[in-house]
């Protein structure tokens, strides 16, 4: 008998898993049915013991019970004395006015009007540049409650202007400007050096100006801005920014650099010993960035003529040219290229208005042709950097330059070829606290340098 309904089974099987089978079909449907027959029968049968419940069976047992509900009258008085606040927000626009201002924030309150105009403290906020954004609270009858309002501030902290009106008091206001922290991020820019310059290369990496200025400054005793930079030179540049509300408030100091300038590379990073106010650039093995001389005494200016021999401009003949001449706009700053004493501020001859300054060990700068001086007089003290004058066209000058003269014992040197001394490298605890140092923020530039690499591959 077993073995038959194996064998019918076996048979059975065979039809339902071949489909070119002639029964296949229909053994297939009759499968279907008799699990579906199956399934019915289990739910009739589970409705039929289930307990009787007051949803589904009208003759069930119900249980009728008070529910006391709660005393929200407290609650609604409180609702209904409360004012309505509503937050609005503009930018400031060119030519905005207090009523302006005001008006398009929603604000009808003649009180707050008159207090921004009288007071010292709520005037500053028109010294807010076009497009900050400006934000009030305005109560139910238009008048103002609050308005708050950047005034910008450093990489570390904004300065936040706060309007708003006195305690218990709808006819008065107050004003004060306080100090709000900002997200203090890493920015990191890079990019090519192309035929354009190093201007056109800074502004296409679309660096601000102001970290611009600072890698000027850091490089400005190795590297020549005017004349060095070449075609295929490359930079990296990390520096700090300050956040605050998800929008930039200002680029901070720049805290590593990076430079190839034909093949050579140029690195500095900030440092600053723990415990000490002060700090300084350094190349990546310790030494100091900070030359006794800078390259250029002329930001932004080309070299208009070299040092050594060429034909006069003025009298047509061949003579020593006793310096560099940097071509620059009238009124161009013009600094110290480095710590020193004024020895003598006037005119003198060809030179027209003239500065020279005496610096340690027998070297001396001239500073020429200038429109104007910068306060100072002789036997002033002037540190690298500082203004001395302005660029101009006195003397024998056939247009506005700066003549510049870097003298040894009293002997012209090319200042764009003279070997200067380096500074000495760090010793002892100093360099191992800065090696320290160094290992950790490299680990977080390397770290920066693969997000931006894939950032940009996304």
């Amino acid at each position: 008998m077993w073995s038959r309904l194996r064998e019918v089974f076996a048979r059975e099987v065979v039809v339902l898993v071949d489909p070119t089978n002639p029964l296949h079909a229909r053994r297939r449907k009759q499968l279907t049915a008799s699990v579906g027959t199956i399934f019915t029968l289990g739910m009739a049968a589970a409705m039929g013991v289930a307990p009787r419940h007051a949803f589904t069976d009208p003759d069930a047992p119900r249980v009728i019970q008070d529910l006391r509900m709660p005393d929200v009258r407290a609650q609604l008085d409180q609702l209904t004395d409360a004012e309505a606040v509503y937050v609005r927000e503009e930018r400031m626009q060119r030519g905005d006015t207090v009523a302006s201002l005001l008006r398009r924030l929603g604000v009808d309150d003649p009180d707050a009007q008159s207090f921004i105009w009288k007071n010292a403290t709520a005037r500053s906020l028109f010294n807010v540049e076009p497009g900050e954004s400006v934000q009030a609270q305005v109560d139910e009858n238009n008048l103002l409650v609050s308005l708050q309002v950047s005034l910008g501030g450093d990489a570390d902290a904004s300065r936040e202007l706060v309007i708003e009106r006195a305690a218990n008091d709808k006819a008065g206001y107050r004003a004060r400007v306080q100090s709000v922290q900002n997200e203090m991020r890493y920015e990191m820019l890079s990019g090519p050096i192309g035929a354009g310059g190093f201007f056109k290369a800074m502004d296409a990496a679309h660096v601000p100006d102001d970290v611009v200025q600072q890698m000027l400054s850091i490089f400005s005793g190795v590297v020549d801005f005017h004349h060095d930079i070449a075609s295929g030179d490359r930079f990296r540049i990390i520096y700090e920014a300050g956040f605050r509300d998800g929008a930039l408030v200002s680029e901070g100091r720049v805290v590593a650099v990076e430079l190839i300038n034909r093949n050579t590379l140029h690195q500095a990073l900030w440092y600053q010993p723990e415990g000490s106010k002060d700090g300084a650039y350094y190349t990546f093995d310790g030494r100091s960035m900070q030359r006794p001389f800078l390259r250029s005494p002329v930001e932004f200016s080309r070299i208009s003529s070299g040092f050594g021999m060429r034909e006069h401009p003025l009298h047509r003949d061949w003579a020593q040219h006793k310096g560099v001449d940097f071509a620059a706009p009238t009124g161009t700053r013009v600094m110290a290229t480095g710590d020193g004493v004024v020895e003598f501020v006037g005119q003198q001859n060809g030179y027209g208005n003239i500065v020279i300054v005496g610096h340690p060990h027998g070297y001396s700068t001239y500073y020429a042709h200038l429109s104007a001086f910068a306060g100072i007089q002789k036997g002033q003290r002037v540190s690298q950097g500082q203004i001395v004058g302005f660029v101009g066209q006195t003397g024998w000058a056939t247009g506005p330059h700066l003549h510049y003269e870097f003298r040894y014992n009293d002997v012209p040197q090319n200042p764009l070829t003279v070997a200067l001394t380096d500074t000495p490298a760090l010793t002892g605890k100093a360099r191992q606290d800065f090696l320290t140092y160094t290992s950790g923020m490299l680990s977080r530039i390397q770290a920066l340098r693969t997000y931006n690499v894939l950032t940009a591959a996304n």
